[in-house]
């Protein structure tokens, strides 16, 4: 796994098995996952517009997420085998508008129901992690999550928060998005 910052815009690339809960999102393998700031104020056709930042980058097979926070704010953690991207920005709190993208790349193996289980560690430990920081909800309107395995090393069977990788994902997350919105674990 290779990852860059380029263009405002997150590029892994590699030999992955994921989930995304982003526009074009489901299972697939996938040799790219992206994660894109958009400048726009307004976005007329996201899907149109994740279609083009692929081919921008010349990537076929990919998962892609887009986001308004600028990469600066982009934070990433690694706990053994597992490495987490984060974008977490949060505009109004009132109401919950933002966007928190999660990346979260297993360097081991999963079946599909430890795949999607991961999503809910993930999503979990992210709302551990705005409560943490002193916010009263557990996510924004367009927040998105890819659970990414590499097929290396370990087989997983489960990964909730009490799991081997569970723990692994949960510690991750919540550095992670508490990095990203800049005010520490």
């Amino acid at each position: 796994m290779r990852w860059k910052v380029v263009d405002n815009t997150l590029i892994i690339e590699g030999d992955f098995y994921a989930m995304s809960s982003g526009l074009l999102g489901g299972f697939g393998s996938v040799e790219y996952i992206f994660n894109h700031t958009v400048r726009h104020n307004k976005l007329e056709q996201p899907v149109v517009y994740l279609k083009e930042v692929a081919d921008r980058f010349s990537m076929n097979r990919y998962f892609g997420l887009l986001t308004s926070v600028p990469m600066e704010r982009l934070s990433v953690v690694v706990e053994q085998d597992v490495t987490v991207f984060a974008t977490a920005g949060i505009k109004n709190h009132n109401e919950k508008i933002g966007t928190i993208n999660i990346v979260v790349l297993v360097e081991g193996d999963m079946s599909d129901n430890t795949i999607v289980n991961a999503v809910i560690t993930t999503t979990e430990a992210k709302s551990k992690a705005l409560l943490k920081n002193g916010f009263d909800f557990t996510g924004t309107s367009t927040d998105a999550v890819i659970v990414a395995k590499m097929g290396n090393g370990s087989f997983y069977e489960y990964s909730g928060p009490a799991s081997r990788l569970g723990r692994k994902i949960w510690r991750a997350v919540i550095k992670a998005v508490s990095g990203s919105l800049g005010k520490g674990e």
